[in-house]
C-alpha cells in the first residue's frame, strides 16, 4: 500500500510540473502580447512542518500527538468571465495518534460557471454557513473532523461532493444545494469503545439511493446596513449518533457491539450581522432542529433543540480586535437520565450518556461564553490571537493561544496550544488527554 501511495504522489506531483510547463510558456506569451490580461491560470500553495506535543493519559511524560509534513497545491483556472475551476491536492506524511500517517488528499474540487443571474458550482467542496464565530448551528451541509491536527482552524472542515447554485437578484441571493452522497463527520469512537466489553463494528449509513439525498435552501439578504439569510436543511446530519444492538437478555461476559448510525433531520436557520453605533459589530445565529424518525425510541437520535448565538465585534484599539459571543442551547422534551438500579440497563445508560456528550444535550438548558481576541504588532508581523469558551452549565472550557511571526515574506512560525477541560462524564474530559497538546508550525507559502 505504501508503495502505491508513492507512485500515485509521484504521478501526480508529475502532472502538476507537467501542467506547470505547459502553461508557463503560454502565459509569458500573453503577457507578451496583452499586459492587462489576466492570466487564465494561478498556481500556488504551501510547505509546512507540524509538531504537537502533549501529555502521555494517565502518566507524568511527554509524548508527541502529532509531526508531519505537509505539501499544498493550489491549482485556479479563468475562462473568460464565463467561469472558473479551483483545486487543491494536499501531500501529508508523519505520525500521528501513535500511528504512522502518509496521505494524498484532495481537499477541493470543483468548477463554477456564470450565466447571467445564475452561478453554478459542481465538485467536491466544502460549504460553510452562517455567521457566528467558530460555532455555527446553521451549518450542517459538509461534516467536519475536530481531531484534525492543524495550527489553522478550517482544516478541520472536511468537503463533500455536491451541487451548488445562486439565482442574484441584488438584494436578495437565493441559494439551492444537493448533496447526492452522505459523507460523515468523525466522532471519538475509539475513545468510546475503549472500555472492556465494547467493541466498535462498521458504522451505519445511508447508501447512495436518490431518497437518501440531502438538499437545503438560503435566502440572503444583503443591504447596506445589514447582511442575513433564512435557511432550510432536510438530510442526514454529518454527525451521526451511538447505537448498538442490544440484546433481548443480558449475561455476564457478554460483549456489546456498538457502531456510528446516521439519522436524517430538518433544520430551519437565520442568521443576520450589523454595525451599530458606528463602530460595533453585532451579529446572532440561531437554528431549530428536528429529526425525521422518532428520537424517543433511537438511542442515538437527539432530541429537538434550539441553538442560538448573539455577538458583538469591535476593534477597541488600532490593530486589536475583539468578538464576544454568547452560545445558548434548548432541548425539548428533556429528561434526565438516571442511573440504573438494573446493572442489565447499565450498557444502554452508559451509550445514551455518550450520545448526549456528542450533542451537547446534557442538560435542558446549556449557557456558554466565547472569546476571540487578535493583536497585531510590530507592523503586523506579529499575531497574538486568543480563543476560549466556558460552558457554564457544564463546566467545560476550551483555550487556544496562538502566536504567529512573520520570519520574511510568504514564510512564518507558529507557536500555540489547545487545552480543554472538564469534569467526569464530559465531552471535553473525555478527550482532553487525547487532545491537549503544545503545537509549533514552520510554513512556507508560495
Amino acid at each position: 500500500m505504501k508503495i502505491k501511495a508513492m507512485k500515485i504522489a509521484g504521478l501526480a506531483v508529475f502532472f502538476v510540473f507537467a501542467l506547470t510547463s505547459f502553461l508557463l510558456p503560454q502565459s509569458l506569451f500573453e503577457q507578451a502580447t496583452s499586459k492587462d490580461e489576466e492570466k487564465p491560470y494561478e498556481l500556488n500553495g504551501y510547505l509546512r512542518g507540524t509538531l504537537f506535543v502533549g501529555k502521555v493519559p494517565e502518566k507524568n511524560s511527554l509524548e508527541i500527538k502529532s509531526g508531519y509534513g505537509e505539501a499544498s497545491l493550489k491549482l485556479r483556472l479563468r475562462k473568460q468571465g464565463f467561469g472558473d475551476a479551483f483545486a487543491e491536492v494536499r501531500f501529508r506524511s508523519g505520525h500521528e495518534f501513535q500511528k504512522t500517517v502518509s496521505e494524498i488528499t484532495l481537499r477541493e474540487a470543483y468548477v463554477n460557471a456564470y450565466t447571467g443571474p445564475f452561478d453554478f458550482r459542481i465538485g467536491h467542496q466544502v460549504v460553510v454557513w452562517g455567521r457566528a464565530d467558530g460555532w455555527n448551528p446553521t451549518d450542517n451541509i459538509t461534516p467536519r473532523n475536530m481531531l484534525i491536527r492543524s495550527a489553522d482552524e478550517d482544516d478541520r472542515r472536511l468537503a463533500n461532493f455536491l451541487i451548488r447554485s445562486y439565482y442574484n437578484l441584488h438584494p436578495f441571493r437565493f441559494e439551492a444545494i444537493w448533496v447526492p452522497a452522505y459523507s460523515p463527520s468523525y466522532i471519538p469512537t475509539d475513545l468510546i469503545a475503549s472500555s472492556s466489553g465494547i467493541n466498535l463494528i462498521e458504522p451505519d449509513y445511508p447508501d447512495m439511493k436518490l431518497k437518501n439525498s440531502a438538499f437545503a435552501f438560503r435566502l440572503n439578504l444583503e443591504f447596506p446596513s445589514i447582511d442575513g439569510s433564512i435557511s432550510y436543511f432536510n438530510g442526514h446530519n454529518p454527525m451521526p449518533g451511538i447505537t448498538a444492538d442490544f440484546p433481548k437478555v443480558f449475561m455476564n461476559n457478554v460483549n456489546l457491539d456498538i457502531f456510528p448510525k446516521s439519522y436524517r433531520m430538518h433544520v430551519i436557520g437565520v442568521d443576520f450581522s450589523t454595525v451599530i453605533a458606528g463602530s460595533f459589530g453585532v451579529r446572532g445565529e440561531m437554528a431549530f432542529r428536528r429529526s425525521h424518525q422518532d428520537y424517543e425510541e433511537n438511542i442515538h437520535i437527539p432530541n429537538p433543540d434550539l441553538q442560538y448565538i448573539v455577538g458583538i465585534d469591535k476593534e477597541l484599539v488600532p490593530n486589536f480586535n475583539l468578538i464576544l459571543q454568547y452560545i445558548g442551547r434548548y432541548v425539548f422534551d428533556f429528561k434526565k437520565l438516571e442511573v440504573p438500579t438494573n446493572p442489565v440497563d447499565f450498557p444502554r445508560f452508559k451509550l445514551a450518556l455518550k450520545n448526549r456528550l456528542i450533542t451537547f444535550q446534557q442538560y435542558e438548558w446549556s449557557h456558554s461564553l466565547s472569546c476571540r481576541a487578535a493583536l497585531d504588532l510590530m507592523n503586523e508581523l506579529l499575531s497574538i490571537e486568543v480563543f476560549g469558551m466556558v460552558n457554564f452549565t457544564s463546566n467545560e472550557a476550551l483555550f487556544r493561544p496562538k502566536l504567529t511571526y512573520d520570519i520574511a515574506d510568504a514564510l512564518t512560525f507558529t507557536l500555540g496550544a489547545e487545552l480543554y477541560s472538564g469534569p467526569e462524564d464530559t465531552l471535553f474530559e473525555l478527550v482532553d488527554s487525547v487532545l491537549n497538546a503544545v503545537f509549533v508550525e514552520l510554513k512556507a507559502s508560495f
